[in-house]
């Protein structure tokens, strides 16, 4: 990703998060009847997803990228504010109508955020964030849609995904543009929100430093890429 100019003092919101991939009876006969239990909702996408082979595992690789535009002070034009929060974890699996399965989720540990500027960092995990009392982000996918399914076993995809997605205690329902890409087991995704997000969207106050930042823009940016492992086909 290409290398933007960071202010001291940026708001960042992480996350996180995201991906994606294709995809009883009563007893007869006998004296006395034995009661047959009725599997649950959750338990019957998770049997469902799990026997076409659509559970995926969230790697490492997994990266979140955040952007919030600033004007600093002594520089004649805006620019980007960027940072970076790796840590990733998490499984999931699409169900053959498009949702997921219940236990589903991804998340990113915002400990890991990262510039090019200790001070920016520590005072956005502290202040911004509060990582102390909040450190991860939690992103738990809900439905896609305009992507047909079964997913293929291997070539490249759009779609829309939609989620929830939880930071410093606030839970807000998402939704992901993403390019997608399959080759075998492995899986890769850049999810772009779309709308970008506002920072009371998640309960964040947009940092005010003076004589240093003059304004940032509330618009938080956020990308995900994405990289999880699963089924060969």
């Amino acid at each position: 990703m290409r290398s933007v100019r960071l202010s001291r003092f940026a708001p960042a919101a992480a996350l996180a998060g995201l991906a994606f991939a294709a995809c009883g009876g009563a007893i007869t006969n006998a004296p006395t009847a034995t009661p047959t239990s009725t599997p649950s909702p959750s338990a019957t996408a998770a049997t469902s997803a799990a026997t076409s082979g659509n559970a995926w595992t969230v790697t490492s690789a997994s990266k979140a990228t955040v952007r919030v535009r600033e004007q600093l002070v002594g520089v004649s034009l805006p620019s980007d504010a960027v940072l970076t929060g790796s840590g990733a974890t998490g499984t999931f699996q699409l169900n053959a109508d498009g949702t997921f399965s219940s236990d589903s989720k991804i998340t990113i540990d915002l400990t890991t955020l990262a510039s090019d500027q200790r001070d920016r960092d520590n005072f956005i995990k502290q202040d911004t964030l509060g990582t102390r009392q909040f450190p991860k982000a939690e992103f738990v996918p809900t439905k896609v849609t305009g992507l047909t399914l079964p997913l293929p076993a291997s070539g490249s995809f759009t779609f829309t995904l939609t989620g929830n997605m939880t930071i410093r205690g606030t839970t807000k329902e998402v939704t992901f543009d993403v390019t997608a890409k399959r080759d075998g087991a492995t899986l890769t995704a850049t999810a772009t929100a779309n709308p970008t997000w506002k920072f009371e969207d998640f309960g964040l106050r947009a940092p005010s430093v003076p004589f240093r930042v003059v304004s940032v823009t509330d618009e938080i940016k956020l990308i995900v890429d994405l990289v999880a492992t699963g089924p060969v086909a």
